[in-house]
This record gives C-alpha cells, structure tokens and sequence, in this order.
C-alpha cells in the first residue's frame, strides 16, 4: 500500500535479458505435447473463473472488507477503536461510475522497458514491487485518492491497547481469514524445479507469513535494497509476537522526549504507524521450502532463525521461486516470458471491484520506441507518453491512420500531470573531485537545466530545488534553484584550486602529491533516447567550463551492480518519490552511507541533516514538521550533493474506450478531500466487449 523509497526506478523502465538456448527436435516435439496439455489445463480454470464471475450478481459489489464475517472466535475488542477508517469508494462510489450490471471483462495492456532481471519479493526496482503489491495484502490502505487517510484491508481492525500496569501501546492487528496464497503452477518453471504437491494447493494467508516477512527484513546477511531500506524502521520494533494465526501484537519502542514546556514525554517514532499499515506478508509456503516440499532449514521454536541464519539468506538470494509472484491478492500472478508478463484477476478476492480487468498484461519492450509502436497499431491500451515522442503524438493524431482508428472507437485521449519524480546526478562523496560543495555547486551553475527542459524534455518538465515533490507541502518554495551561470562555475572552480595549468582546456587540482584533470564517467541508463540526448548536453556543458566528461550507458544489470557496491563517479537517474510525510531517513542518513545496497549510494554525510532526520522521528506537531523538512532543504541546497535536474510533466495516451481515468485531486465532487494528482491504473475499466 505504502510505498518506501527504493532504488531509482530509473522512469520505471529495466533492461532486456533474452535467454535462448538450442534444442533438439525430440526435446521440442516432447515439450510442445506438455504445452498442449498445460494450456487445456489453463483454459479449462480460465473457463471456471469467468463462471464464477459471471455467477456474481451485482448485489455483491456492496460487499466491503468491514462486513466480513469471521469463521472464528474473534479476538478484536469492540469497545476499543480502529486506528483505520472506512473508506466508500469500493462500496459507494465506484459502482455509481460503473453500473449496475457491470462484470470484470477484458486484458489490460500496458507495457515496461525491458524485462526485470528477477521477481524476487526484495527486488529493489520500484515497479516489480508495485506488480508484488498487486498481488498481494498489506494491513491497510491508502483511501482511494488521498494520502495519510487508511482503510481497512488484510487487517479488519487495529487497536490501540495498553497492557495492565504499562504505560507503552501494544498494536493489535485482526487479520481476515478468508484470504489464501493461491497454488503455483508447474508451467511457471523450467524443467529442472519439479515442484511438490505442498504448492499445488491454497495456503492461508496468516499472522505468520506477515511475520516472516519482518524476519526476513532484518536478516543481516540480507542486502537486498528494499530489506536494507526496512530494516532501519523495523529496528524500533521490540515485539512481533503471534498471538493466532490471524491476530498479531506490535510493539514499538519509546523514547523520551522534551514538549516545549520542558517536560519528558515518552513516545514512539512518528513513521511507525505508517509502517505497521503498510506491513504485507511473505510466503512462508514457497520461501521457507526447496522445491521437493522440505524445509531450507528446520527453524528453532520462535521461528526467529531466518532473522539471523545466513544459509537461509543465501537460499533466499537465489530462491528456485525468484522469477514467480505467489499470489493472494486482487490480482494473481499468471506468468513470464521474453515477452510479457501476464495476471488474472482473482475471483475470491474479499473486494470484488477492486480489479475491473479479467486479465492484466505487461508487455516487455526493448526502448520508448518501441512501446510509441505498439501503442499506435493498437496493440496497448494506454502508454505514458516521454518526451522523445511528444512530437510523434501530435503527427499521428493528424494521419490518415489514426483517423481509421478513431472511427472504429479507437480514438485516442490524453490527460497531463506532473510525476511524483525527480532527476538527478548524484556526486560520489568519496571521489575527491566530489567532496566540497564549492565544487559540486560549480556543477550545477555550469548546467542549463532551462534548456535541457526546453530542447532535450520538449517543455516537459519543471525545474527542482530539493528532494520533495514540488507539490507537497515539504518543499520550501521560497528557494531557487541555481541559475544557469558559467562565470560563476569557474569562479567556485577557481577558490577551490582548480586551474587550466598547461592549456588544454582541462581543469587540473594537485591532489594527494599528483596533480590530476578533472575528468570522471557519468553512468546513465542507456535505453531511453532523450536521456542520452540529456547526457550529451550535460556534457558540452561542463566542457565549457574545463571539466571533462565521460558518458558510459549502461544496462540494468550493471546499473543496478554499479549502485548497490557505490562504485562510480556520478550517475544520472531519478527517484520515485515516497508518499507524504515524507521520511528521509534511507536517502540521506549518514548511518547508510557505508551499507551496500543502500539508497545513499553517493555517501552523504551531513551532521545537521542527521540530526533533522531524528528530529522528524519524533515531531508529531504538523507546524514545527513542517519547518524541519524546510531547514533540510536548505541544507540540501547549500550542500549540493545532487544536481536535481528536473521534475517531469507526463502525458498518458489513453484508447478512448478505456474509462474512469481521472487525477483524484482534480475530482473533488468524485471523492471530497483527494490530494493525489496522479491518475490511477487499478481504476481503469474498458467499454470493449473483448
């Protein structure tokens, strides 16, 4: 539901691994009789489900997590209230907009760059975790369209409790029972993991399995980014305990703190409760077990063993599971290939209208190119437009093409908004040509950011000061960003010693005894033709004033290997950024620097920026947060650790009969109190019969 700053996601785009082998002809005659059988197999359950959909009288889009009814002895206090609040888009407004006789119908066709090197459920790519939340439950929920307010979701209710004689909270979570992990197929895996009965069965989604996940978080030997990212907040966290399989107790631990008056008040960390309800499960079935249905490893009584034993951890790394999702929620995972990924909706979901598609398809492409391609002839249902096809947009609005297409329904619309995103090149701390900020502030006066937006963006994009979206109200707007000032760069240059000694144009610092020229690689990502575009402006630029610059383009594999060991000289990528409050912590805490796989990957150490970061854990009042997040980006901007580039402004290209696609921010008589200005996919549902 919540998302944590991971590892850039990089315009949610991954690099291409095309795995082909040889086979014999008795090998292909044998597997495509397998294939054969497997699809009729498929077919028949494919069958099965849309009966069941079908079965589903509209009555039934009235049913809401809130009405379940527990198959057991309920634990939950009912003189206590729910720390989540109900939300009635599902159960009020959503069947307004879709009708009364509406049934889930149709694929939904969107498309990647490139396929991800793995699904592993620690992947630190941001939008292989958005397809694991897809299939999956978190606690809670954001209410659609609005940030900070939580529904109910895996966990009917959460309590506030004090034990008897304490004066520390106990959270307890009331999990529904009625959600199960849903079996693996065998035709999701090559020929050499045979799977045992054990996963060709429903499991129950428990207490247990949310657990194994904080176990597995907090594992050392663990280095995955999205572990490393939890594993700071979870450290607060004194007790997991268990107390059914569908009822579990947090608590969290307290630290004294002074009010304005001077007295101690006891409290525990502000981003706790925004954890605890973003807190999903991990299969315990699937990542506990080698493919044979025995155990990795026989863990100890409190089943505290995969928090601290290193051979599970390194299983764990490698799973035989890796390049699967299992599945227990909205939507179920259905398959990879070279060219796809594929879900179907699950028809025992407890919210029947929160997936509107029978199936759901990512198609992989190889560049933006590609995917402008496939959306002209048809083949996606919509595709966020960059900008190196802005232009090509407007072309083929005006084609006899698309004129053909318009009038068979297939007429196209677009909706513009600003990305909850930023890019950036981030400066290596540990490099010396790096580690004053005289220096990387020279940097950042050498480039135009103005012209990049104008020429390499086509106009879309913003200029950006800081780590916080330009729209939130973290963001001290009273700053501006550097301008575009070339004497100025060489001045700073200059005060920090650096020269053009000989006359080649090459600035030249004597560093530890050798005088060195200032030169360094600049990694980018190399599947995205305006980046490259934005590169090679980068780099005129900052030959204008004796710095030279190497590009290197790079895969996502090596991108991700580069960035995980912190083994570069500057990179240019983006963030995804967090949902407000906003917690720093992960990009900027000198406690990270050193930690590989870490999202402070460029080394950042600042004493005051530490010390507001620590504050944010404990300030509860809206005001004086307010004023930290302001006195952090100030700081930023005097330090210079980035160079943030810009904010882009994107267009989503939509088929006409795709529906419901809207900003919540902008439909106020939709959903009183939306502050989310970006348009939701999981909303959309289609017109067309097929």
């Amino acid at each position: 539901m919540i998302r944590e700053p991971l590892i850039a996601y990089v315009f949610r785009w991954l690099a291409i691994l095309f795995i082909l082998g040889l086979m014999g002809m008795l090998y292909w005659s044998s597997l495509l009789v397998e294939q054969d059988l497997k699809k009729v197999k498929f077919d028949l359950a494919e069958m099965n489900q849309q009966l069941k959909a079908i079965q589903l009288a509209p009555k039934d889009w009235g049913l809401a997590n809130h009405e379940h009814k527990h198959k057991r002895k309920s634990l939950i206090d009912p003189s206590l209230p729910n720390l989540m609040t109900q939300d009635d888009f599902y159960t009020k407004k959503l069947p307004q907009l879709i009708g009364e006789n509406f049934i889930p119908h149709g694929t939904k066709r969107a498309s990647n760059i490139g396929k991800p090197e793995n699904l592993h459920p620690f992947a630190g790519w941001g939008f292989v975790q958005e397809w694991i939340g897809e299939c999956s439950v978190a606690v809670g929920r954001y209410h659609v369209g609005k940030y900070e307010a939580v529904a109910p979701y895996m966990a009917l209710k959460v309590e506030e409790r004090y034990p008897e004689d304490s004066t520390v909270p106990e959270y307890w979570i009331h999990l529904r029972d009625d959600v199960f992990w849903q079996p693996l197929e065998q035709r999701w895996f090559q020929n050499n993991v045979v799977l045992d009965h054990h996963f060709l069965q429903k499991h129950p989604v428990t207490a247990h399995d949310f657990r194994f996940f904080y176990l597995a978080c907090m594992n050392p030997f663990i280095s995955d980014n999205l572990a490393v990212s939890m594993r700071t907040h979870f450290n607060d966290l004194e007790e997991f305990r268990v107390v059914d399989d569908y009822t579990f107790v947090l608590r969290w631990k307290i630290y004294p703190t002074k009010d304005d008056t001077g007295e101690v008040q006891w409290r525990s960390k502000y981003f706790t409760k925004k954890l605890m309800f973003s807190l999903r499960p991990l299969a315990s079935f699937v990542y506990q077990y080698l493919p044979n249905g025995h155990k990795i490893i026989e863990e100890d009584a409190q089943g505290t063993a995969y928090q601290y034993n290193s051979i599970w951890a390194q299983y764990f790394a490698n799973h035989w599971a890796k390049h699967i999702i299992p599945s227990c929620g909205a939507w179920l995972f259905d398959g990879i290939s070279d060219k796809a990924i594929c879900f179907r909706r699950n028809p025992e979901h407890f919210e029947p209208l929160e997936v509107l598609f029978e199936k759901y398809e990512v198609q992989f492409k190889e560049s933006t190119e590609n995917a402008w391609q496939e959306f002209k002839s048809g083949g996606l249902d919509y595709l966020l437009i960059r900008p190196d096809n802005v232009l090509e947009l407007e072309t083929f609005l005006d084609s006899a093409m698309y004129q053909v297409q318009s009038n068979k329904n297939l007429a196209i619309k677009t909706l513009d908004y600003v990305d909850r995103s930023y890019s950036y090149i981030g400066w290596n701390q540990k490099n010396p040509l790096f580690s004053h900020k005289k220096v990387r502030q020279a940097l950042t006066y050498a480039i135009d950011r103005k012209r990049i937006i104008k020429n390499d963006l086509r106009g879309r994009g913003i200029e950006t000061n800081g780590t916080f979206s330009p729209f939130s109200p973290s963001y001290d707007r009273s700053i501006e960003p550097l301008p575009y000032d070339v004497e100025m760069a060489k001045k700073l240059l200059e005060e920090e010693g650096w020269y053009d000694s000989d006359g080649d144009g090459i600035l030249r610092k004597e560093i530890g005894g050798q005088k060195i020229p200032f030169e360094f690689t600049l990694i980018y990502f190399s599947k995205i033709s305006y980046v490259k575009s934005i590169v090679d402006s980068l780099v005129t630029s900052l030959k204008e004033i004796g710095v030279r610059c190497n590009p290197r383009g790079v895969d996502v594999a090596d991108l991700s290997a580069i960035f995980d060991e912190k083994n570069f000289d500057a990179y240019l990528l983006a963030w995804s950024l967090a949902d407000p409050p906003e917690d720093p912590r992960a990009l900027w805490h000198s406690s990270f620097a050193k930690e590989k796989g870490s999202s402070n990957a460029i080394g950042f150490v600042n004493k005051e920026i530490d010390r507001i970061i620590d504050a944010l854990d404990f300030e509860y009042d809206p005001e004086k947060r307010l004023q930290l997040y302001h006195e952090f980006d100030r700081i930023l901007y005097d330090e210079m650790p980035y160079t943030f580039l810009y904010v882009p402004k994107l267009v989503l290209a939509y088929r006409e009969y795709l529906q419901n696609v809207f900003i919540p921010a902008e439909r106020q008589d939709l959903i009183p109190g939306a502050n989310m200005a970006e348009p939701n996919p999981n909303l959309f549902w289609t017109k067309r019969s097929s």
